[in-house]
């Protein structure tokens, strides 16, 4: 498990994170997509996984262009 959660943080560090991934660990991209840990993701910091940058704006539900914790898990986590 301590390898998968390695493994996926360099992929969303690298961009190559796939959707399904992030549905198992939503907080995990969550966490290494905020770069400048201050809770929420810019469209900025997205653009690290495509598939993030792509829903961007249909996930920034309150439109404030920023993706909180509640907005990402909503978007991106286990369905």
């Amino acid at each position: 498990m301590k390898a998968f959660l390695v493994l996926s943080a360099a992929l969303v560090l690298t961009g190559a994170a796939l959707a399904p991934a992030m549905a198992q660990d939503a907080g995990l991209v969550f966490t290494a997509l905020d770069a400048n840990k201050d809770g929420k993701i810019s469209k900025a910091e997205a653009q690290k996984n495509p598939a993030v940058a792509q829903m961007f704006d249909q996930a920034d539900k309150n439109k404030d262009g920023f993706l909180s914790k509640e907005e990402f898990e909503a978007a991106f986590g286990k369905k």
